[in-house]
């Protein structure tokens, strides 16, 4: 795994408003004491480093997606319990993970492969670009 640095700056901008940045992952709390605003701001760490992303790839040669295979895919997914939401891009699909894969939808996923979609893989939060 990859080691990444983050920066959390405090800063004291007057009587009961403190403001607290974490850049690397676009998160800025303002609160009226330290102890408030590191709270809310651990919320969003928390939420940095839970939330991925399943990401499916579909290739179309002539450019359109397919509509009712994409229907199809949310529909698995769905009764799967993999995710509950999809955001199509292009030719991907987005899915928020609310919770990490078991080995049985990984398997179902691996399965998958090459029928209802080309190819599959996980980002986090940043990654995705959901801001």
């Amino acid at each position: 795994m990859e080691e990444k640095i983050y920066t959390l700056n405090i800063r004291h901008a007057g009587q009961w408003k403190y403001e607290v940045t974490i850049p690397e992952i676009c998160v800025a709390k303002t609160a009226p004491t330290l102890e408030s605003a590191l709270n809310i701001t651990f919320r969003d760490i928390v939420k940095h480093f839970t939330t991925r992303y399943l990401i499916l790839v579909f290739v179309d040669p002539q450019g359109r997606p397919k509509t009712n295979l994409e229907q199809q895919v949310t529909f698995e997914f769905e009764q799967l319990g993999i995710a509950p939401h999809v955001h199509t891009r292009e030719h991907h699909m987005v899915f928020a993970l609310s919770c990490p894969l078991t080995r049985e939808q990984t398997a179902w996923l691996d399965e998958q492969k090459g029928k209802l979609f080309n190819w599959y893989y996980t980002k986090d939060e940043i990654e995705v670009g959901t801001r």
